[in-house]
């Protein structure tokens, strides 16, 4: 498998507050960490890092040691809990009862041909194959819970006033909404874990588009690169993963 990742400020911040993290484990498992700051607290970008680190520093410490799918669930939804727990300490560290810190996650583990994926907030994840996209990954937004319940279109989700306002992000509440999802994962199959800052700015056409146009690793680099084009209104970040 093959890895590559790019990201940007884009063109509306002077703070990059997306964090990312990606590697191989010594038994070939591949890994990746992707968390987005929430732009609207006053240390979005702290907890992006903060985030990001944990995950790594445990993914890297304990998943060798896991041996079945079932124990990699555990481990990913148990580990993500735990990092939304001491995010939300720090933040209410000197007694502040206002929401200081906040930052969405996705993560994903590659092992033995499965995709393992946890997420809370809109940072998604994609799989491309052949034939198309498709988007793991469901929104924790107000927009989405629309678009579920039948209020709104999918042609008005995209342009929708809202669209930014998340559901569920660590940080921001003891306890928080944690997905999970896993998936065949193919020779041939490319992954690709994105903060809403490209998600928003292209389709998914583009973003297929993108990916069968390009050699592996210039994709990265061609996704964001796009997005910043098309408005860039967000920080952008996409980390690709190749089978």
């Amino acid at each position: 498998m093959k890895l590559t990742a790019s990201t940007d400020l884009g063109c509306k911040h002077t703070e990059n507050q997306d964090f990312y993290r990606a590697g191989r484990l010594r038994d070939d498992t591949y890994w990746i960490v992707l968390c987005d700051g929430m732009g609207g607290v006053a240390e979005g970008g702290r907890a992006s890092k903060m985030a990001g680190e944990y995950l790594q520093r445990e993914i890297q410490k304990r998943v060798t040691d896991l041996l079945t799918p079932e124990a990699v669930r555990a481990f990913l939804l148990e580990t993500v809990k735990r990092c939304n727990e001491q995010i939300y300490a720090v933040s209410h560290e000197n007694g502040t009862t206002a929401i200081t810190m906040g930052t969405t996650v996705v993560a994903a583990i590659v092992r033995d041909g499965l995709a393992q994926i946890v997420h809370a907030g809109d940072s998604r994840a994609y799989l491309i194959q052949k034939n198309g996209i498709k988007q793991l990954t469901k929104d924790h937004s107000i927009v989405q819970e629309l678009l579920d319940s039948g209020r709104i279109t999918a042609e008005q989700a995209t342009n929708h006033p809202n669209k930014n306002i998340i559901t569920s992000a660590l940080g921001v509440d003891t306890d928080t909404r944690i997905d999970y999802d896993e998936h065949k994962f193919a020779k041939g199959d490319i992954l690709i874990l994105c903060s809403d800052g490209l998600s928003n700015m292209l389709s998914d056409a583009r973003i297929f588009e993108i990916v069968t146009d390009n050699e592996f690793y210039r994709v990265a680099d061609k996704l964001v690169q796009s997005a910043v084009q098309a408005g860039g209104y967000d920080n952008i970040t996409a980390v690709v993963l190749g089978a």
